[in-house]
């Protein structure tokens, strides 16, 4: 004799099971097709934050293993501060997202005018020439900005 109570129950678990599977291969797809955060380039825009008297798009044009080159496009400055503080803000937004840098070095005008060359650093032990060659003639006192003095500027942006 067949009990019908345990096919159902068999049953009942294969549809489960079968569910769960198809579940986690729909999601697996769908997360195999967005490309990894970290391996998009970075692009901040001014004109996000509604400030008609401002336009300034910075680009993340290369990256490296510790240091990003970005492109600096300036078609309105509005003030000096907010321009300011925009580069910067967006500058700390690259180091969070490239993996919560604290620190950062910049050279101006490297590789070309319009750009920056920007090294990321855990901690301000970190020797400067680890970062490439461009670094190694760097003030370390002098190039080393720590992002987190400017977190709750950068807080008031969003």
């Amino acid at each position: 004799m067949i009990d019908v109570g345990a096919v159902r129950r068999t049953t009942g678990r294969r549809a489960y099971m079968r569910r769960i599977i198809t579940w986690w291969g729909i999601c697996f797809a769908l997360l195999g097709g967005i490309p990894a955060a970290h391996g998009q380039l970075f692009e901040a825009d001014s004109k996000r934050y509604g400030n008609p008297k401002m336009d300034i798009v910075v680009t993340e044009i290369e990256r490296r293993p510790h240091s990003s080159v970005i492109d600096v496009k300036i078609t309105l400055i509005g003030s000096s501060v907010g321009s300011s503080f925009f580069l910067l803000c967006s500058i700390r937004q690259l180091a969070r997202l490239r993996g919560n840098y604290r620190y950062i070095v910049k050279l101006e005008e490297k590789p070309k005018p319009g750009q920056m060359l920007i090294g990321l650093l855990r901690n301000p032990s970190e020797k400067l020439s680890d970062l490439g060659p461009e670094f190694a003639e760097a003030d370390a006192r002098k190039a080393l900005i720590d992002l987190d003095q400017f977190a709750e500027t950068c807080a008031l942006t969003k």
